[in-house]
Formats: C-alpha cells, sequence, structure tokens
C-alpha cells in the first residue's frame, strides 16, 4: 500500500492586486513573484474550495509526470498557503491565448498552424510517451508566444492505466466519443486535435456550439451528431476529418505532422462518422435523454440522477441499471446506496453488496468504503479491512479517516495513522480535522506531529472554516 502524504506548506508568493490572469469553475489563476525561490515570473493558481485535496493532487502529479517536457509549464511549488488555500505555482508561460488571438486577427496561416501543431505534437509525445493524456486541449489552453506555444491547464490530466475513466468536466469543447463511454486512450488527445485544426483555420467551433450553449448538447454532438466540417485546405481537412473520427480506432496516432499529413492524404477520409443528422438533434425529446436512449452510459448515469432528485424512482433506476450495465461504476454504487438505504423499496443487503462490489472493482472509491461497512456488517472483517484501506489509497476522505484511526490503536503505528487522518482533514474530513486539533493540543511535542502546516495549527486554536469536503 502506499505510504499517504500530507499536503505540504506552500512558500510565501505574493499575488498584486490586478494581477489576474484568468479562472474557471474550481480555481483562479495570478501572477506572483519571489526571487528568493524562483528567480522569473510565475502563475499561482489558487483553488476555491480549500478541500479538493484530491483534484489539486491529480494536477500536481500530471504535472510533475511531465516535467522537462516541451512547450508545457514548469512546476515551481505546491501546497497550502498560510490561510489553508490550496495552490500550484508554474513558471509563467509567455504569449496570448489563443482563443483571443484567433478572435481579433483571423484564422491561422497554414505555415503558423503547421508550426502550431508541430510543438503540440512535440509535447503529447512526451507526455504519452510518459502515460500521461492531457484531456483538455483548446484554443483557450494554448499559449502562443510568435512561433512559440505552450499548452496550459493539465487540471483534467489522467494516466492512461487500464484505459477507464468516467469523469467529464465542464466546459470542454473537444470531449472524445469515449470519454462519455467512460473510456480514454492516445487517440482521446488527438480528437482535441482534429477541432483545432477547424477552428484554427475557419474560425468555427465544433458542431452547433455557438449557437446551441447547453451543456447536455455536448454529448450528442460529440457522441451521435454528423459534423458538418467546412471546406479547409487539403490535407489540412482530411487530417482533421481523421482526428474527429468518432470511433477512437480510426483516428491515426502519431506525433511526426509530416507523415501524419502524407497519411491522410493517402487515405483522404471523408466522412467522421455520426448518426444523427444536425437537424434531427434534440427534436423528438431533450439531449440527454436522447444521448441515453442511445446507449450512452454517461448520459444515462447523469439522466438516472436527475429523474431520482425530481423523485422518479422507478425511471431513474431504470437508468442507472442501464448505465452499470455498461460499465459506469458511478451508477453502480448510486445503486447500491439505492438499496441500502431503502429508496428504491425495501432494503436488500444483498443487492447493495452486489451492485458495490461491482463499482469497488471498477476502482470507485465510495463504492470501496461503503463495501467495507458492508462487509463488516456481515462478519467479514479481513475483507472489509482490505477495501477500507483501498478507498483510502483512491482518496476517500471518510475511509482515509477510519483506516488512520484502526491505525491508531495500533501499537507503534501512531504516526502512519496520523498520516491518514491528516489525508483526510486535507479533504475536508471534519472528524479528522477535529482530531487533529486534539492531538495537537494533547501532544505539541510529539515528533509525529512535527511540521504540519502552520493552517492546522492555527486551526488547533480556531474553528475550522467551512467548506464542503471532495467527493
Amino acid at each position: 500500500m502506499p505510504e499517504p502524504g500530507a499536503i505540504r506548506a506552500l512558500g510565501h508568493w505574493p499575488v498584486e492586486a490586478g494581477s489576474r490572469l484568468g479562472g474557471g469553475g474550481y480555481a483562479q489563476a495570478f501572477r506572483s513573484r519571489n526571487p528568493a525561490l524562483y528567480p522569473g515570473e510565475c502563475a499561482i493558481k489558487v483553488f476555491d474550495n480549500l478541500w479538493y485535496a484530491n483534484t489539486f493532487e491529480r494536477e500536481v502529479a500530471a504535472l510533475q509526470g511531465i516535467e522537462g517536457c516541451p512547450g508545457t509549464p514548469a512546476l515551481v511549488d505546491h501546497g497550502r498557503d498560510e490561510a489553508g488555500r490550496l495552490c500550484i505555482v508554474t513558471a509563467l508561460a509567455p504569449g496570448q491565448r489563443l482563443d483571443k488571438w484567433l478572435r481579433t486577427q483571423g484564422p491561422l496561416e497554414l505555415p503558423a498552424l503547421s508550426g502550431l501543431l508541430a510543438q503540440l505534437l512535440q509535447v503529447l509525445a512526451c507526455a504519452h510517451g510518459r502515460g500521461w493524456l492531457h484531456k483538455d486541449i483548446k484554443t483557450s489552453n494554448i499559449l502562443v508566444d510568435g512561433a512559440r506555444c505552450t499548452l496550459l491547464d493539465w487540471g483534467v490530466a489522467e494516466p492512461v492505466g487500464d484505459g477507464r475513466a468516467e469523469s467529464i468536466r465542464a466546459k470542454q469543447d473537444y470531449v472524445a466519443p469515449e470519454c462519455y463511454h467512460g473510456r480514454h486512450g492516445l487517440a482521446t488527445d488527438f480528437y482535441s486535435l482534429g477541432w483545432l485544426i477547424v477552428e484554427a483555420l475557419s474560425g468555427q467551433r465544433p458542431y452547433q456550439f455557438d449557437t446551441i450553449r447547453e451543456r447536455d448538447y455536448r454529448v450528442v454532438a460529440h457522441c451521435l451528431e454528423r459534423p458538418a466540417v467546412p471546406a479547409l485546405p487539403e490535407p489540412w481537412g482530411a487530417l482533421a476529418r481523421a482526428w474527429i473520427a468518432k470511433e477512437p480506432e480510426r483516428r491515426p496516432v502519431g506525433y511526426e505532422l509530416d507523415a501524419l499529413l502524407v497519411r491522410a492524404h493517402q487515405e483522404a477520409p471523408t466522412d467522421p462518422g455520426g448518426v444523427l443528422d444536425p437537424r434531427n438533434v434534440g427534436r423528438q425529446c431533450d439531449f440527454l435523454e436522447q444521448a441515453a436512449r442511445a446507449d450512452i452510459p454517461w448520459a444515462a448515469n447523469e439522466l438516472g440522477q436527475r429523474l431520482l432528485k425530481d423523485g422518479r424512482i422507478e425511471e431513474g433506476r431504470h437508468w442507472l441499471e442501464a448505465a452499470a450495465a455498461a460499465g459506469h461504476a458511478g451508477a453502480a454504487w448510486r445503486l447500491g446506496r439505492l438499496f441500502e438505504r431503502g429508496e428504491a423499496g425495501p432494503r436488500d443487503a444483498g443487492r447493495a453488496r452486489e451492485w458495490m462490489t461491482r463499482a469497488a472493482h471498477s476502482g470507485h472509491a465510495g463504492a470501496c468504503h461503503r463495501l467495507s461497512r458492508l462487509l463488516r456488517a456481515a462478519g467479514e472483517a479481513d475483507e472489509a479491512d482490505r477495501w477500507l484501506a483501498r478507498a483510502a489509497e483512491l482518496g476517500n476522505a471518510r475511509a482515509q479517516y477510519e483506516h488512520g484511526r484502526a491505525l491508531e490503536r495500533q501499537p507503534g503505528r501512531f504516526a502512519e495513522a496520523l498520516a491518514w487522518i491528516r489525508c483526510a482533514a486535507d479533504r475536508g474530513h471534519e472528524d479528522a480535522r477535529a482530531r487533529l486539533s486534539r492531538l495537537l493540543h494533547k501532544e505539541p511535542g510529539d515528533p509525529a506531529l512535527r511540521g504540519l502546516n502552520p493552517f492546522w495549527e492555527k486551526l488547533a486554536v480556531e474553528p475550522a472554516p467551512s467548506g464542503r469536503e471532495e467527493a
């Protein structure tokens, strides 16, 4: 089992008024400088929620994984500042965002696009070679500085692993269709490059995104709609059509631009796929239901969750079962909770355990935790401990706290127990925060407590700030 690591203290990175660089749904970025820590200007990304440690740690891991790759931001520092905020500091990359450049200057000329794409392929060659996918390539995440470019925002990057991945963040313009089916691979990033070619040469965004702004439309567009690709210079148009193919196995994967253009010219793909004419999108039902009826697991799960919230239990359960049957771990976990709580009829521990087991084997952290509780209630303590430890490894705060408290009761394992309790506290678990505070009062000189972030020492004498624990 990997050793848990508590989030360290951040160095002093002052943020000046008016230095905001941008921001999204969960973090804001600012200019910052500290010559004692780094000679140049930096960008500091400040997370909006104090407890989104899993998201923070995934991004840090990605930046560490691609360290030294050309055209990527260099990681300078990361940790909690004195106010407890999660922060990531990178060297400030020069240039202007490509989306802003296109709005003011118009489409790129072919030599400029060729240089840009060649550099992005170098970035992917390095990142993919180390097992990392970016998964959010788009014009707003590319900085252009003359002939140089930098691919920013590795916040949704993921390791290739076994190819399973269910999370889809909002506002991703170029989400590959397989992501909605819970899969990803090297071809996923090339789908984004295909749409990048279209937008850079024509100024047009994918599908009908300029006129249909509902988020639910995106799943229908990427998975089902036949794209209307504008006329583009060849063989660039052929390469774009090849890369935006619905099926990942049809997309050419390679990192030498000239070879890719030659291949696209020789094979000359004309049909990227899709079963829906744009005029039939959303005609008979809303976008999400249309995608769910087409057996897209992400859509079926999302629709099931919404129906449950509306009190339409049977309909919601139907769509969750469809998603779970297609391998969606989140849907299987939710079904397990329905039967565990008796929300889908009488409580049924057997069916709850069945669904939780399925989700846990797919790596769902919450399911691993709930399965451990079901197993413990059934008297299977050893198996329960195994799944509890697995849930803790996967970042479930409740499991980390419970695992830490169990270790705390074992002789000679206090330091290990404290590490897990600190992990749970970093994710906002209230009992873990309270336990850490009590330990700081009770055993302030214990070696295991040395080096705690000043934020936690402050919480030992002041109330903890409010915040929602990360799911």
